[in-house]
């Protein structure tokens, strides 16, 4: 083996050390809702859609999450959490039940399907995998809308015959920074039961 090959592998596990070291370090809150739970870490700023107007009229409850660090999004909160407002940096996670999906009971292989097809995306990856026991279906894809700008991980779950979804999409550069941190937060993710 030569030295900068072993120099790089040093230095990269050195990085994965020091990344899970400080995400272990991180707080978090609980939020809840009517349809589930999970912990949000203190670097991470929330807002809930859970109030019964807007689910009278088919929103929620959706759980919308930005990194602290952007602060755009918390000092004008008229700006939608969106691809166009983080072409150039930030990130952002939503989760949800899904209201614009019409049909409940569906197979969840039919409702990934349907989400893959809303728009053309290249998909890098595909996996099986469960979230709170729930068999899920985990996609990492281009953004929707000639967004080229930025990656998007997508959990596509169906829980008591409804859809929902858990999306975490981030510009390329900022993408890996966050996207431990999103994860973390998908293993505290508990349906109401």
């Amino acid at each position: 083996m030569s030295l900068p090959l072993i120099l790089t592998a040093l230095v990269s596990i050195s990085m994965s050390v020091v990344l899970l070291l400080s995400l272990t370090d991180v707080n978090a809150v609980t939020v809840n809702n009517t349809h589930f739970s999970v912990n949000v870490l203190d670097n991470w700023a929330y807002r809930e859609t859970n109030d019964p107007i807007s689910v009278e009229f088919g929103r929620g409850p959706e759980l919308g999450l930005v990194p602290s660090e952007f602060n755009d999004f918390l000092l004008n909160t008229s700006k939608v959490l969106s691809g166009e407002e983080i072409q150039n940096e930030g990130a952002y996670s939503i989760i949800s039940l899904d209201t614009d999906y019409p049909y409940r009971n569906v197979p969840l292989e039919t409702y990934t399907q349907y989400n893959i097809n809303l728009s053309k995306v290249k998909i890098f990856s595909k996996e099986n995998t469960t979230i709170d026991g729930e068999p899920a279906v985990k996609i990492h894809r281009t953004a929707r809308n000639n967004l080229t700008n930025l990656e998007v991980t997508d959990y596509y779950i169906v829980h008591n015959s409804k859809p929902y979804f858990l999306q975490y999409a981030a510009n390329v550069k900022d993408f890996q920074k966050y996207l431990p941190q999103f994860e973390q937060m998908v293993k505290t993710f508990k349906f109401v039961r």
